[in-house]
């Protein structure tokens, strides 16, 4: 092979970068090119329509997959269930065991844990705990703050949304401060 003939492709892909189009003849047949239209109905018939949870956007993607792309905002959809699991011995063995999610996070469990935590503050734990949990996990996080979905609206209350952050700004600051409320 000539030194020329092996660069050849690389010319003529800058050459489309440029916009400009040569042709230049090559050592494969015609054979090797295949001229079929038709394309494979095996592939068709393996893919799924499926709906984005962030936009709405009709999306189609293979079966088999776990999670899809959005193409419209990028976003990643899990077609599967997180499990969520702790590790417990059982007869000297360890046991990994699936584990319920918390529950979803409400203005009125907030302020539940809140006040428990002002009556006893060795409950400071549980509070955090129950924060972390609540913002820690999106399957939480997307049921937490429920409202009437109408419309465009997604269902989230957001004056209790905000109500609910006013009261965590509160606690952080009063422990920036080294005072609790």
């Amino acid at each position: 092979m000539v030194v020329s003939q092996f660069f050849a492709p690389l010319r003529t892909l800058k050459n489309k970068a440029r916009g400009r189009v040569t042709t230049t003849a090559t050592a494969w047949s015609d054979d090797d090119v295949d001229d079929d239209p038709v394309p494979d109905t095996k592939d068709a018939e393996s893919m799924t329509t499926g709906t984005c949870l962030c936009c709405g956007s009709k999306v189609s993607f293979p079966d088999s997959v776990a999670c899809f792309k959005c193409t419209v905002c990028d976003t990643i959809n899990d077609l599967s269930p997180l499990v969520r699991t702790d590790r417990v011995v059982e007869n000297g063995q360890t046991v990994a065991r699936a584990r319920t999610p918390p529950p979803p996070l409400t203005l009125e469990r907030l302020k539940a844990g809140v006040y428990a935590f002002r009556r006893h503050p060795e409950k400071q734990a549980l509070l955090e705990a129950m924060l972390r949990e609540s913002f820690g996990a999106w399957d939480v996080l997307n049921f937490s703050f429920p409202g009437k979905a109408a419309g465009d609206d997604p269902g989230i209350d957001m004056e209790e949304v905000h109500a609910a952050y006013k009261i965590i700004l509160a606690l952080v600051k009063a422990k920036d401060n080294g005072v609790w409320c």
